[in-house]
C-alpha cells in the first residue's frame, strides 16, 4: 500500500446492511469466485441471532429479497429474507475493500508482488502488442493493476486477431499506450493510430475488467 493511499477502515464508506451483502454477492459473481474464495460474513437477524457462513447470492423470489449463505461446516444451505438484516460483518475484508471503500481500494490479493522489470521483460514492445508506458513515472503501487490490465488488454488484442479482418483492424494500430491518472476511470479511446488506454492504477478496477476491454476494443476498431 503507497503512503497516499488510506488503510481500509478509515476508507470505508457508509452502506446499509442490505447493500453489503448485494454489492459483495455481485462482485463475487463478477469474479468468478470459487466456493472458497466467496466472501464469509456473519449476519445479525432482527431477533438477535447470528448467522454466518460463505455469502452465496442475494436474489428475490416472489417480491421477497433473499440472502443465501453457506456455512463453512458441511453442505448446507441457509436462507435469509434480506429485510431481517440489521448487522453485517464481513470477517477479512481485504479481498472485497474495492466493494467496501467505493472504488478508492484495489482488492488485496495474495499473489507474490509484482516488479517494474518483470513486467517490462513480460510486456516488451512487439509487432503484435506495440505497448508503450511511461514506466518511469508509474507508483509502485500502480504495478499490480498494470499487470492486470496489459494481461487483459494483450488477450483482448490476441482474440480480435484471431481472422483476417481482425488482422487487418489491429495492423491499423501503431501504439498501444498505457496511461496511469489519478481519480479517472477505465476507459479506451482511439486516436489516429494509437490505442489510448487510462485508469487510476492505485484504485479498484472493475471486476470483470476483461470483458469491459474486449468489448470497448471491438467497438473501436
Amino acid at each position: 500500500m503507497s503512503l497516499s493511499q488510506p488503510a481500509l477502515p478509515l476508507a470505508s464508506v457508509a452502506l446499509t446492511p442490505a447493500a453489503v451483502l448485494r454489492m459483495l454477492a455481485r462482485a463475487a459473481g463478477q469474479s468468478g469466485l470459487g466456493e472458497d474464495d466467496l466472501p464469509v460474513v456473519r449476519v445479525g437477524l432482527s431477533n438477535g441471532q447470528v448467522v454466518a457462513g460463505r455469502l452465496v447470492l442475494v436474489g428475490a423470489d416472489d417480491g421477497h429479497e433473499v440472502v443465501v449463505l453457506a456455512p463453512d461446516s458441511g453442505f448446507a444451505l441457509t436462507y435469509l429474507s434480506a429485510r431481517d438484516v440489521v448487522t453485517v460483518t464481513v470477517d477479512d475484508p481485504r479481498p472485497f475493500q474495492d466493494v467496501l471503500t467505493g472504488g478508492a481500494l484495489p482488492p488485496q490479493t495474495t499473489d507474490s508482488p509484482v516488479t517494474r522489470l518483470a513486467l517490462r521483460r513480460g510486456y516488451a514492445p512487439t509487432a503484435e502488442f506495440p505497448l508503450e508506458v511511461d514506466w518511469e513515472a508509474l507508483p509502485d503501487s500502480a504495478l499490480h493493476n498494470l499487470s492486470q490490465v496489459l494481461r487483459e488488454l494483450r488477450a483482448a488484442a490476441q482474440e480480435v486477431a484471431v481472422d483476417e479482418l481482425g488482422r487487418q483492424a489491429w495492423a491499423q494500430i501503431r501504439a498501444v499506450r498505457v496511461e496511469h491518472s489519478l481519480r479517472e476511470p477505465l476507459s479506451m479511446r482511439k486516436d489516429a493510430d494509437v490505442l489510448l488506454v487510462v485508469a487510476d492504477l492505485t484504485a479498484a478496477l472493475p471486476r470483470g475488467m476483461g470483458v469491459e476491454l474486449r468489448g470497448q476494443l471491438n467497438t473501436l476498431l
